[in-house]
């Protein structure tokens, strides 16, 4: 029964000439209740599609019924021309047939007849060129009344997308003004970190940075201990201690050279301690001034002191590599020290003898000082140059030899020579002295040691388990636990 007076009340909306889609009728209530949201909802949504039509779209229906209006009437009088002139033809055959006496009445008649038709017919002519002219001004004020309407939306449009425009970027004005007060303040309390961040805490970075280095490349060699001295005044920043020699080391971590403040430091705490003859300033990044020409450049103090400068160590690829080559330079000049060189290192003898030549001369120099001291006062500056002559000497050797004969062959060594502990074959030193011949000639390098010579800087950075010395002077070394890379 519901369903039923469901139908009977839906049908009481439909016009008399319309009826219900077939099986309507059959639909439960619930679905019913969906054809009436669905048709609802479809019909909404035409409506406002048709609402949101181009204004263009009403002027093309404004004329399509104008055009449609004018075709009719246009067809309609073409119609009555029609029939007028039908009519036209039949009289006009009708007065042919009649003659004689009432022909000019006949005439006249059908010349007041065709003057009334004209009438009428230009008449209807004149309505329908006015109904044109109405109809074209009527189109012509809907046209400018629809551009006129366009152009007001269309700028009422323009209006509020530009204040909504502006009231953003006003809105993105503040947030900007907002972050560059937030960025403001973050810059001033980075710079207050770092101006916090004292000499002595950037001093600590440098000192663990060249710590870890330095035990990581030290860590096999017998001997070796490394001892933090940098809370006790005048001692350097470690003690590098090795079985023959101490070393005292002092880094840098700064952001600019190494000037001589830093220089003079470590001369007066080498001095301080008789019994170290080795000193060590590192610069961790940056170079050290007056001793940036090599990696690293020796500068000696006296006879039995000497300083080693070491620029930017953490810039090489194999820092390691840089520490383990000065502390081998190191070694020779210990030797040469100590006076306890093996006689048999060509090398190393002729070191000793441009030593003594130069220690001669100095030993000369000296004297000639002290007569002219005690003569002439005056000179006393020029004795400090000869010094310095002195020290320059001693310095270009040491640096010659380190850096053209015992740089290059552990340079090469490295490059070419890898350790394999379970290689058994025993390496002879002819094999890999021509070798070393041929690396300097594809290098265009200038050779300036022998054979002996090579053999004797192999014995002074090779443990002594590792190579077997000849039984006559001429012999070749025969080298273990290291094989040549591929």
């Amino acid at each position: 029964m519901e369903h039923n007076a469901l139908v009977k009340k839906i049908t009481c909306f439909i016009p008399e000439n319309e009826n219900l889609p077939e099986g309507f009728s059959q639909c439960s209530p619930q679905e019913v209740l969906t054809i009436i949201k669905t048709g609802y909802s479809a019909l909404t949504i035409a409506k406002s599609e048709l609402q949101e039509i181009g204004n263009e779209d009403v002027i093309q229906t404004v004329r399509r019924e104008l055009s449609k209006t004018h075709e009719i009437a246009c067809g309609e009088l073409k119609e009555k021309i029609s029939i007028l002139q039908r009519d036209l033809e039949i009289k006009t055959e009708l007065y042919k047939t009649v003659l004689t006496n009432h022909e000019e009445k006949l005439e006249t008649q059908l010349a007041r007849r065709l003057s009334a038709q004209q009438t009428v017919f230009d008449r209807i002519q004149s309505a329908n060129n006015h109904e044109r002219e109405q109809l074209q001004t009527e189109i012509i004020r809907l046209k400018e009344a629809q551009k006129s309407a366009v152009a007001e939306k269309a700028m009422s449009m323009v209006h509020s997308d530009l204040e909504n425009m502006r009231t953003i970027l006003s809105e993105k004005d503040k947030q900007n003004e907002q972050m560059k007060g937030v960025f403001e303040r973050a810059i001033e309390k980075i710079d207050t970190i770092s101006q916090k961040k004292s000499v002595v805490s950037i001093g600590k970075i440098g000192e663990t940075q060249f710590k870890n280095v330095a035990e990581s490349t030290f860590r096999d060699f017998e001997g070796f201990e490394l001892v933090d001295v940098h809370s006790v005044g005048g001692q350097g920043d470690f003690h590098l201690k090795f079985g023959e020699f101490t070393v005292l080391a002092d880094s840098k971590l700064y952001s600019h050279k190494v000037n001589s403040t830093s220089r003079d430091k470590i001369k007066r705490d080498l001095k301080k301690n008789e019994h170290i003859h080795f000193a060590w300033l590192v610069s961790m990044d940056t170079m050290i001034d007056k001793f940036d020409k090599a990696p690293f450049m020796f500068e000696w103090l006296s006879e039995k002191k000497c300083v080693c400068y070491v620029n930017h160590l953490l810039k090489y690829e194999e820092p390691g590599e840089i520490l383990r080559a000065v502390y081998y330079c190191c070694k020779i000049l210990y030797g040469i020290i100590s006076g306890n060189g093996d006689e048999n290192l060509t090398e190393i003898n002729k070191l000793k003898e441009r030593e003594l030549k130069i220690r001669e001369i100095a030993q000369k120099m000296v004297k000639n000082s002290r007569e002219r001291e005690t003569l002439m006062t005056q000179f006393r500056t020029n004795f400090d140059k000869n010094d310095e002559y002195i020290r320059e000497i001693l310095d270009g050797e040491t640096n010659k030899m380190a850096g053209e004969c015992f740089g290059e062959v552990v340079k090469w060594w490295n490059e070419n020579m890898v350790a394999d502990a379970e290689n058994t074959e025993k390496l002879k030193s002819t094999v890999l002295w021509n070798q070393y011949k041929k690396h300097l000639e594809t290098e265009n390098k200038e050779n300036t040691i022998d054979a002996n010579g090579f053999k004797n800087i192999l014995c002074s950075f090779l443990h002594e388990s590792k190579i077997v010395r000849p039984k006559t002077k001429g012999g070749a070394l025969e080298i273990m636990g290291y094989k040549i890379k591929v």
